[in-house]
């Protein structure tokens, strides 16, 4: 992921040293209001894109906006990038009056959908590096088996380079852990014997985990072929927007299905049913945000579908494909919020009974996180607020940023 670091240094600028949110949340497919982060890498592309191009008074109006002035909102309606390059355009004129050569060399250089498609690359390795952080504490919550993360079997028996990078991730996170140990699984009471294996949704995760990976590198890889190479028509970065959108998807299938056996004791090894602490009475504890997250994940998997197989056109779908993406990754971080908020209360429940047995140094920071700003629920509450809090800080990088503080910067 440190071809993308530039975008990470301009989302950094222009927020004074803080993450942009991932998506605005009054985005979607039909109307998209772009953020301000998404915005500054298209100027950033137009800047470069006006210099060699020898477009010279495009790339002072593009600096301008780039050195600290307000960036101007894109907004449009469908599937039309003209319509955005044009607005583009039109901001870019306050500055200065545009030759009509470097006013259409807005929409020739294809740096609206090249710079999106950059943008979305970037907040979909945050994502990714987050989800290992989910299943860390799926795995601690558990008391789950690190067996299937040992370094020997990713990088001596499957040598693929996402799946070991995922690994590293996991074990790094949970490094330190006495409850993903035989002795914390005993302490808990539900384990008799030495656990073979836990579900294939958590012991494969470097295998998933690892492929979403691999898919992303290539991604980016074509997207960056498109901008260099000056292409015309966006075939390469359609076809990588449509397998990155369904190699996320996958991702969060996964993360469901993780937060799913939560909720049952028998499939948590041991976890009260519907995670709640004490007696049940009202208190129906947190079927009714899995359910919710089982919703998300399903209309996800409807926005990964091909581009080709939703709209018919002559020409490439390269900015439809893009403009899906936000509002994907979007549901994507609501259902890893889910999955680390119901894996935080867990942790609780777990701690709760064998306050000796810790958890790893990057799990610890992650719950620490998320409890700075939710408590544990003991009792029935109105949960959406608790969702809504627990999405922003899966989404804007924080509960990323806390663990990356903690262990150094993940893979």
């Amino acid at each position: 992921m440190e071809n993308l670091q530039w975008i990470d240094d301009i989302l950094k600028v222009r927020r004074g040293g803080l993450r942009e949110p991932a998506v605005n949340t009054e985005c979607c497919t039909k109307r998209e209001t772009l953020s301000e982060g998404c915005v500054a890498v298209i100027m950033e592309l137009l800047a470069k894109g006006a210099a060699k191009n020898g477009c010279l008074k495009l790339q002072k109006a593009a600096e301008y906006f780039m050195n600290g002035s307000q960036l101007p909102d894109l907004s449009f309606e469908d599937a039309d990038e003209g319509t955005v390059a044009e607005s583009l355009a039109e901001a870019l004129e306050e500055v200065g009056k545009l030759p009509e050569a470097e006013r259409d060399f807005i929409k020739k250089s294809n740096c609206v959908t090249l710079g999106m498609a950059l943008y979305i690359c970037a907040i979909a390795g945050r994502a990714i590096k987050t989800a290992d952080i989910a299943v860390s504490m799926n795995l601690e919550a558990i008391r789950g088996e690190l067996g299937a993360f040992d370094k020997r079997l990713h990088e001596l028996g499957r040598p693929y380079p996402g799946q070991i990078e995922s690994a590293e991730n996991v074990r790094r996170i949970t490094a330190g852990s006495k409850l993903t140990t035989d002795e914390g699984r005993y302490a808990f009471g539900y384990d008799k014997k030495p656990r073979v294996q836990d579900a294939i949704c958590v012991r494969a995760t470097p295998q998933t985990h690892g492929g979403v990976r691999d898919i992303f590198h290539w991604c980016v890889e074509q997207v960056v072929k498109d901008w260099d190479g000056r292409a015309h028509e966006l075939y390469r970065t359609e076809y990588a927007m449509d397998a990155l959108a369904t190699a996320l998807a996958d991702l969060a299938h996964t993360s469901e299905r993780r937060s799913f056996r939560l909720c049952d004791t028998r499939l948590s090894y041991g976890l009260p049913m519907n995670l709640v602490p004490d007696e049940l009475g009202i208190n129906y504890g947190f079927p009714i945000i899995q359910s919710t997250q089982a919703a998300e994940t399903a209309e996800l998997k409807l926005l990964a579908l091909p581009a080709a197989a939703i709209k018919r056109t002559d020409g490439p779908l390269a900015y439809y494909s893009v403009s899906k993406q936000f509002e994907l990754i979007k549901k994507l971080n609501r259902v890893m919020a889910v999955e680390i908020l119901m894996s935080a209360q867990a942790l609780d429940i777990v701690n709760a009974k064998i306050p000796e047995f810790t958890c790893g140094a990057g799990t610890a920071a992650a719950h620490k996180c998320l409890r700075g700003k939710i408590s544990m629920m003991d009792e029935n509450r109105f949960v959406a607020p608790d969702m809504i809090t627990a999405e922003g800080l899966t989404a804007d990088g924080t509960i990323l940023s806390a663990v990356e503080a903690a262990i150094g910067t993940l893979k």
